[in-house]
């Protein structure tokens, strides 16, 4: 069994060539603001993880951490596929508009 992938289910370079003008907009749209989501989530988490780790009452669970760790990594690769997508979406709409 292979292990599930978040990045596969974005398209890829064939799937971009493919799309109509009208589908890459909406999808370079999509990329941009899942993106941006992404990077504010992640800031949010780094936030938390600081307000956490200075509060002495409250100490961090190493579970927890654990399980934080795999979502950030998680997340960080995702986010970078998105980059990559969204890239590749611009450079062929910049490639139809000169046709």
């Amino acid at each position: 069994m292979s292990r599930a992938d978040w990045n596969a289910l974005l398209p890829n370079h064939e799937t971009i060539e493919a799309m109509s003008p009208e589908k890459l907009e909406a999808a370079g749209q999509a990329t941009e603001d899942y993106g941006m989501n992404i990077g504010f989530g992640i800031a949010a988490i780094g936030n938390l993880l600081a307000g956490t780790a200075t509060n002495d009452d409250h100490g961090l669970d190493p579970d927890a951490m654990s399980d934080l760790g795999w979502l950030l990594e998680t997340l960080g690769k995702l986010s970078a596929k998105l980059a990559d997508t969204g890239n590749g979406i611009r450079a062929r709409r910049a490639a139809i508009q000169e046709d």
